[in-house]
């Protein structure tokens, strides 16, 4: 009786603690460590095979236009600084190349001086400011690897430019000239016009970045970039005209005039340069591994 009681206790000693782990329990994976999600976080970089994006752009735009003839230094053009801004959206892949799409608010400007004063004449004119683009990207050199979200890339785009080939603007000038001893003075007159081109411009762009990875989602970003004009979005012609009266006493009316005319133009095609700083949003990641201890230990090269 007493080996019948203690092959009882024996068997109730292995039956509960199966009992208590249950048939679920027992199937049921063990579940994620902490150490994988700092691995993820940490080597999970080179996996992302492509992400989606938005950016805000903010920067400041300088150009100036073109011109052919100063008049002696009566003309001067002058070199526009205005401030601007954008929204892209755009694609990357690897982390190594990625393209780009959006708008922004750049016009075209032309600006002219009449030096010919104490104090200077200015008279700027511009196109819309709307512009449309389309940028590509490669990355250099990294700052973070393996991440590869900092560091510098090179870009490359082109832009266009809508115009209205409207009147964008005129002015006139007149002023005398007293020349030697006559007491009728010579009559100076200044006149210009400016018009917008019928057709979209068209605007090459190269540039560099720096970019800096704040979190998984946010990027920010430094850049410069040089702008090429492939097409004239603004003409200005100007007409400097000077009569010189041939009366000994003034009576031009009588007499006559000689006319003296000297011809100007200045061209405006968005040639120039732009500095900002950029601000992205990571919304969507595709990875191409799935386990973060496969990339364990490796470096990535840039190919």
């Amino acid at each position: 009786m007493m080996k019948r009681y203690l092959l009882y206790v024996l068997l109730g000693l292995a039956v509960l603690p199966a009992c208590g782990q249950g048939i679920t329990d027992y199937y049921r994976l063990p579940e994620r460590s902490h150490q994988y999600d700092r691995l993820l976080t940490k080597y999970g970089g080179p996996a992302i095979k492509s992400r989606w994006y938005v950016a805000l752009d903010g920067f400041v735009r300088t150009d100036r236009a073109k011109l052919d003839n100063s008049i002696d230094g009566l003309l001067k053009t002058d070199l526009v600084g205005k401030l601007g801004w954008g929204a892209v959206i755009g694609w990357s892949y690897r982390e190594r190349w990625a393209i780009e799409g959006g708008y922004a608010r750049m016009p075209i400007h032309t600006q002219v001086s009449v030096t010919n004063a104490s104090s200077p004449l200015v008279f700027r004119y511009s196109t819309s400011p709307s512009a449309f683009g389309l940028r590509g990207k490669r990355l250099i050199v990294s700052t973070s690897k393996p991440w590869l979200r900092s560091g510098f890339w090179l870009t490359g785009g082109m832009w266009l430019v809508p115009n209205s080939g409207q009147q964008a603007g005129q002015f006139s000038l007149l002023g005398y000239r007293y020349s030697g001893r006559r007491e009728t003075p010579d009559t100076l007159r200044l006149t210009s016009d400016t018009q917008v081109n019928g057709s979209v411009t068209t605007l090459a762009e190269l540039g560099a970045e720096y970019n800096i990875k704040l979190s998984n989602s946010i990027d920010l970003g430094f850049s410069v970039r040089k702008f090429w004009g492939l097409g004239n979005a603004l003409t200005t012609n100007v007409t400097y005209a000077v009569n010189y009266p041939n009366s000994p006493n003034g009576n031009v009316a009588a007499v006559g005039s000689r006319t003296s005319v000297e011809r100007a133009q200045l061209v405006g095609d968005g040639s120039g340069m732009s500095y900002g700083f950029t601000v992205r949003y990571t919304y969507a990641i595709r990875r191409h591994l799935n386990n973060a201890l496969e990339v364990r230990g490796k470096t990535p090269h840039i190919r």
